[in-house]
This record gives C-alpha cells, structure tokens and sequence, in this order.
C-alpha cells in the first residue's frame, strides 16, 4: 500500500535530460505552444484551480496570482517555474467561465471529472479513462522541494477526496466554512493510513490547523463512526473544548480528560473527542492505550521533537487506526526532530535515526546536499502537508518587522561591564559547571538589558534607566493615541510583572500578563477578555506559555521586548496575531539594546548560525564550550558610534 501511493508522484530529475522525457511522455505542453486556450491545473493545497498561458502576450481576465508549476525548460529538463494565474474555485460553473468556455484539453479533462464526481458523489474512485485523458499540465504541481509533482492519478484522488468532505461538511448546515486550503487539508488526512499510520499537518502557524482537524471528525461523525483524542499542552485545553463546540455544532461529544475525576467513559463512541493535556499522558499512558482511537491528534507536537523524553514514549503506546501530528514548526533546530515526528507517526518509514541522520540530516546539514534533501522530499511528501500564508492566504494582511535599537543607560553599561568583568576574573571552571557559570552570565546581561532594577534590586523608580523600557513607552503612548492594540512578549516572569506594572501606570487601564504560573481558567478568563473588549490596550505575554495556541487577533502590533536565540520561537508567538481573522496589517517590533549580547542574538536572525552548531537548545553550551578570549569577546559591551 506504501508503494501505490507514493507512485501518486512522479520524481523529477531535471538534471537528467532522458528521465525528464521519459517523464513527460511526450505530450508535455510545449514552452512554444501557441493554443490560445488557457491551461488548467489543479492545485491540491490550495483546493481550487490555476487558469494561466503557456505564453507571455496572453492576458487573463481577473486578478493574476503567481504560483509555481514544473513546467519544460528549452533543453527538455523539467523545472519549477513561476506563472501568473487566475485562481477559480473548485466547480465546474466557475471553471467552464474561466476557462474560455473549456475548449482546451485541460479545462475538458478536469470538467468531466467534476460532472463525474458530481453525479457518483459516493464513489471512492475516478474511471481510468478520465484520469489518462489528463494533460500533464493538468496536473503540473511540484511538492515543496521541487523534487516530485502530482500524477494525474494523485491531482484527481486529491479533487475527489476533497469535494466529498467538502460536501459532507455542507450537507447540512455548519456552524463554519471552511477555506479551500483546509478542506484539502481535513480530506488529506483520511489518506496518509495507507503510507504507514499517519502524517504531519506541518501548516505556517495562524492557517487552522485545528479547525482542519475539527472538520475531519465532523465528516467522522456524520458517517457514524470515529473517536478521537486530541493531545496538547494543558494550556490549550479549554480552547479546543470551546472551538470543538463552537464549530461542530453539537455533533461532537467533548470529554476533558484532566483532573482527579477524569473518566473514559463513552469515548469509545462514535462522534466522541476525548481532549487531554501531555502531562496526562504521560501519567495515564496505560490507560490511554487500553482504548482503540479512529485518530489521535497531537497538538503542538514538536512537544515530542525528543523521542527519548517520557511523553514521546507514552505517545508511541497509544492505539489508533491514524496519528495526525500538528505543528508549524516540525523542524525548529535539527533534522533528527523530523525523524522524531515521522517514526510518531508513520513508524519506520525513514528508517532508524542512524541511518537517517547517515543518509539525510548528516549531508543536508553539513552539507547542504541538494541531492539528499530532494530525496527526503520525495520520502516524505505523502505524508508531510505543509502550507505557507504566502501561497493560501493571499487575503491576509501584511506583517513588517521592524528591527528597534535601543540606547543602553549609564546604570545599564555599568552594570554591563561589571557582570562580565566579574565573571572572567572569577572564571568558568569546566565542564557542566563552566555550562552552568555561562548561563547564569547570559541570564545577567540579558536582565540588565531589560532593566537594571532586575539585576541590582533597586525597582523604586522603573522610568529613565532602561533605554528599552523608556522606548517601549513611547511605542504604547504613541498606539493609545492611534486606539491600536498590542502584545509585548518576554521570556522573563520578573519582567513580564514589571511591564504590566509599569504600563498599567502609564495607560490608566489594567494590564493583564499571561505566564505559565496561572491557571487554565485564568488563562482562558484573561485571553477571552482582551479579544472580545477594549478594556486593555495592551497584554504582556510569556513567550514560552503564550507562544502559541492562542487567538489574539485584537491586537495588531507585536512587540518582542527581548530576545530568543531560535527566530522560530518568536515566529510562533507573531502568529498569535497574524493569523486567519486578522484585518489589520500587522507591525512586529524587536527591541535590542545596541553594543550588547543582544545584538549577537539579533544577527543570529539574520545569518541563522554565527557559531557552528548554536542552536535553540544548545545555544549555552556553545557558547561554553569557547575559549575565554573568544567568549569575552562576543559578550563585552561594544563602543557605539553615533
């Protein structure tokens, strides 16, 4: 069964002129074709088609959208390049107007099997007939790598499975409509049991994951059949409690299992979503596993990026028919995180870790092999589904970083200096205490660099002694005046309190901050108000707790008060704004102190790596693990010219 689906895609090797040919089948359109009927292609992610000219004079009537397509070169290879196309949804009315009343081969094939799904809306299959009859720019989709494309086969599977949730969702009334994207995406699901297990619904964060994976036990439900656990951070509990039943409309049966009461009963019926937190899981795994699931979701489940932790390993042990993994960052550091992910959910369909990092993450990450990484492409595309906001959610408002130096103070460059004048002259030691020495240095300097009170005691007067600070109050003055909302994320619980201090002072209204030490219901209490009032300008968050999960689309400005060596950590807590429901462009603001620490952080953006192996999780370590005069000389205050 691994192999039928595979071969839905076709590899392309546009280095080997033979291959490509033999790809093509000799019926490849032509980069000199002339046919003054457009071309269609079916575009899977997106759930809709592309009407686009193989020529350059032809103009489309409608708005032009770049997309990419593996299209023929001059020498015969096949390559991925970038048209203009009008995007129509998927149904033939709207095609057949579109396309010039369908007079070319593409648009032909495709209506036919849209009447045919149409008039067999419960037939698992299309006629072979009908799939041959399609031109292979019908079908022109290359995966994420560039290294595969759809079959026809795979383009018209993919339709089918898609109208048909699509109209389950719709034959009665929903308390939702789902986007095209996530009704590809909740039909994709069904299909990656018969590659081994399961698969990652890898989709940018803010794009739906949980309503993808909502409208997929919607469809479950309505045939009479399907239960399902869902597994998260205990943090999102009650969100998926409330978006379950906000948007199944009563035909699912939510069961929080949590708490010293927590039972099972029932969860084995169909309709039924069993919702539980990771530490429960790690406790109950046993019990989790004595019941047999339709599909186990795993929320946020580069949780499990380790194999080797405890709730990785209970994970393993649960029962299922399909294992869906969610997340928009399956790979955040290191490659060996993706193996985690794929053994979860499709067990042995990379092989073990060592012959995955020899054949893939070792040549990919030293090497940047071109050839390895279009092989784990192909290797995984089936199970792997991946969607950015650039290429589904054109709709969405734009986001602009804005990169904020801040002057450091006197105390602060005091306070600086004498922290790692301190530090050399008492030294590091070696080994896990050297480790340990320099963290407890970089916490120092990043604390001073968000306020010297942190670091010396003194609180009694917050104003005028941070340069960040002081420019955080003039970016909040400047939004209240303008009636803007905005988050201001840290890393740091002293500091969070201190922030929501400060400008609870300066706005003259409550500042919530959102940590990992409240509650659930807290938590929930304090999300739901800032969304739906206009009581408080601002919400101080902790990047770690709030760092994803949430809906904070109230908010239109996202300020990261200080910085985290892994961009991805801040991505995810961008995306609690600039995610489906936002109307507002989205400016996101990084405030560094210059000459400091957080400056070699900031380039770390920037150029990805600085030192060799520095990485989200071993960012200290490296940092130990160089010698004094280097060390000193990444952490000393720099001399600023102005």
């Amino acid at each position: 069964m691994r192999h039928n689906y595979t071969g839905r895609r076709t590899v392309l090797a546009a280095s080997d002129v033979a291959e490509a040919a033999n790809f093509a089948g000799g019926c490849m359109l032509s980069t000199a074709d002339t046919d003054p009927a457009p071309h269609v292609t079916y575009l899977p992610h997106r759930h809709c088609f592309a009407v686009w000219h193989s020529t350059p004079e032809a103009t489309l009537e409608g708005e032009s959208t770049p997309i990419e397509l593996a299209l023929p070169g001059a020498d015969g290879t096949v390559a991925v390049r970038t048209v203009g196309a009008q995007l129509v949804a998927a149904n033939a009315g709207e095609l057949r107007t579109a396309a010039r009343s369908a007079t070319g081969p593409c648009a032909r094939g495709w209506l036919a099997i849209l009447n045919h799904v149409e008039d067999n809306p419960d037939v698992s299959g299309i006629p072979r007939a009908l799939i041959d009859a399609l031109p292979p720019a019908a079908h022109a989709v290359p995966n994420t790598g560039g290294s595969s494309m759809f079959t026809a086969h795979g383009a018209a599977e993919a339709l089918r499975a898609s109208l048909h949730l699509q109209n389950h969702l719709i034959e009665r009334a929903s308390a939702f409509t789902p986007r095209p994207y996530q009704v590809h995406g909740a039909a994709w699901m069904p299909t990656v049991h018969e590659v081994g297990g399961g698969g990652i619904l890898a989709d940018e964060m803010g794009l739906g994951k949980t309503l993808q994976a909502i409208s997929h036990m919607i469809v479950g439900a309505r045939r009479g059949e399907g239960n399902y656990l869902v597994v998260c951070p205990t943090s999102l509990i009650s969100n998926w409690r409330r978006e379950i039943e906000n948007f199944s409309d009563g035909e699912l049966v939510v069961n929080v299992y949590r708490g010293p009461s927590r039972t099972l009963e029932q969860c084995a019926d169909a309709g039924s979503v069993t919702v539980t937190g990771y530490p429960t899981l790690r406790i109950d795994a046993e019990r989790l596993s004595e019941i047999f699931w339709s599909t186990v979701f795993f929320d946020e489940a580069h949780v499990m990026k380790n194999s080797r932790t405890k709730i990785a390993r209970a994970a393993r042990r649960l029962n299922s028919t399909t294992r869906i993994a969610l997340t928009g960052t399956p790979v955040e550091n290191r490659m060996d995180e993706l193996w985690a992910l794929i053994d979860l959910t499709n067990p042995g369909l990379l092989g073990t870790r060592a012959r995955f990092t020899r054949r893939f993450s070792a040549p990919i990450e030293q090497g940047g092999s071109a050839a390895a990484l279009a092989q784990l492409s192909s290797a995984i595309a089936p199970v792997v589904l991946r969607r950015t906001k650039a290429e589904v959610a054109t709709d969405l408002p734009p986001k602009h970083h804005i990169d904020v130096l801040c002057p450091i103070s006197n105390e602060q460059a005091s306070l600086y200096n004498s922290a790692v004048e301190e530090a050399f002259d008492t030294g590091f030691g070696s080994n896990r205490g050297r480790g340990t020495a320099v963290l407890a240095l970089l916490t120092s300097l990043k604390l001073i660099c968000n306020h010297p009170g942190l670091v010396n005691g003194d609180l009694s007067r917050l104003a005028d002694r941070s340069g960040k600070l002081d420019r955080l109050t003039d970016i909040v003055e400047e939004l209240a005046e303008s009636s803007r909302a905005a988050l201001v994320f840290t890393q740091y619980r002293r500091t969070g309190e201190i922030l929501a201090e400060h400008l609870e002072g300066l706005t003259g209204a409550p500042i919530p901050f959102f940590h990992g030490g409240l509650d659930v219901g807290e938590r929930d209490r304090m999300v739901d108000e800032f969304q739906n009032s206009d009581r408080s300008p601002v919400m101080v968050l902790s990047l770690r707790a709030a760092g994803y999960g949430l809906n904070l689309t109230r908010a239109s400005t996202v300020i990261h008060y200080d910085r985290w060596w892994n961009p991805a950590v801040e991505a995810q807590a961008t995306d609690r704004v600039h995610r489906i429901g936002q109307k507002s462009g989205v400016t996101v603001m990084a405030l560094t102190t210059e000459g400091t620490l957080e400056e070699h952080i900031a380039s770390l953006h920037t150029r990805k790596k600085a030192i060799a192996g520095l990485t989200e999780s071993n960012n200290e370590s490296a940092l130990a693990a160089l010698d004094d005069s280097t060390l000193r000389e990444t952490l000393s205050l720099r001399a600023v010219t102005r």
